[in-house]
């Protein structure tokens, strides 16, 4: 029985020993330099395209991460100096709350006309593939944009008016580009991407037609980016027909200098190109086409917000400003070991 055992302890420190030695070799600062190289290539490649980031850097994280564990098992400069090892634990949380960062982010967009509530849904997002969307209908309604230009015309800030729909109260805020309306972890931002869209009635003639009287909304390009362009098309329903507008404004709406709310403006008319017949329609009048009448009401303004999801981001910051606090307590020990004078 005492031989049985003997050989049973002589098993399991073999075993230990192994296990050991292969953390040893894992641990190697010439594996890490390797592993830093092949996560360079790995960036290299998603950055230009060919590969997704989630692809390529997934693999050489997990080895790097795998290799700073055992190097701070296995080495004793870590269990002999406490400010060393509490960098390379806080180094190796950064590792992991940006790799939790990258499977939970969403980043999207969504634009809404003047009044218009939230929906829920957005227009275009990209989402890490752990992300749980918690957005839902009617959080809040866009009211309106306010701008500030400086003397030389130039839009130094933008703002959204919106009314939030708490679960308890309803009320109002003031959003701007760096000032975020945050619901459920998820930030919306205010864009440079403003303007004016234009509010038609579809009404059908042709009998039988399955499509109903229908008022929807046109949005013109962004107005700071292409004031002298703002055109756009749309396509009649159940035809192969496609209307041509121009908004041409008779003002101009970014002569005054201050704060302004972008208002739709009163003197202005849509030039509808249909084919090469061109018509001026302002606000109440009416097209005739054989497939129906469309009518214009005016013009509202929309706004373009980015929303922006990443619960680990305060933790990623808190645990960078420890790495530096704990690399300076290392370095700090190691100088303060020998005269400055010297």
């Amino acid at each position: 029985m005492r031989l049985i055992a003997r050989n049973s302890a002589l098993t399991n420190r073999r075993i230990f020993q192994v296990m050991i030695n292969l953390l040893t070799k894992f641990a190697s600062l010439k594996l890490t330099f390797f592993l830093l190289i092949a996560l360079l290539l790995a960036i290299l490649l998603a950055y230009n395209g060919e590969f997704s980031y989630l692809i390529v850097l997934t693999l050489p994280l997990v080895l790097l991460t795998l290799n700073l564990i055992a190097a701070i098992i296995t080495h004793k400069a870590f269990q002999r100096n406490l400010a060393l090892l509490l960098f390379h634990i806080t180094l190796l949380m950064t590792v992991v709350l940006i790799a939790l960062s990258q499977l939970t982010f969403l980043d999207g967009q969504v634009s809404l006309n003047e009044g218009e509530a939230f929906t829920g849904e957005l227009d275009e997002q990209k989402q890490g593939i752990f992300h749980q969307y918690n957005l839902a209908e009617n959080n809040f309604v866009n009211l309106a944009v306010q701008l500030d230009f400086t003397p030389f015309v130039t839009v130094s800030a933008v703002r959204s008016r919106l009314l939030v729909n708490d679960e308890n109260s309803r009320y109002e805020i003031v959003i701007g580009e760096h000032k975020p309306l945050i619901i459920n972890n998820y930030r919306f931002y205010v864009t440079r991407n403003v303007g004016f869209s234009a509010e038609f009635t579809w009404q059908p003639l042709q009998p039988g037609n399955s499509r109903e009287t229908q008022t929807g909304t046109i949005n013109f390009p962004p107005f700071l980016s292409f004031e002298f362009n703002q055109t756009n098309t749309w396509k009649i329903p159940d035809s192969e027909r496609e209307l041509w507008f121009m908004l041409v404004p008779e003002e101009d709406m970014l002569a005054q200098q201050g704060a302004i709310q972008l208002t739709p403006m009163d003197n202005h008319y849509l030039v509808v190109r249909n084919g090469e017949h061109r018509e001026q329609l302002r606000a109440g009048q009416q097209l005739i086409f054989a497939e129906g009448v469309l009518t214009y009401h005016g013009l509202r303004t929309w706004m373009g917000y980015k929303v922006h999801y990443d619960p680990f981001k305060a933790y990623l910051l808190a645990c960078s400003i420890l790495t530096v606090l704990c690399l300076a307590w290392f370095f700090g020990q190691k100088f303060s070991r020998h005269s400055w004078l010297d």
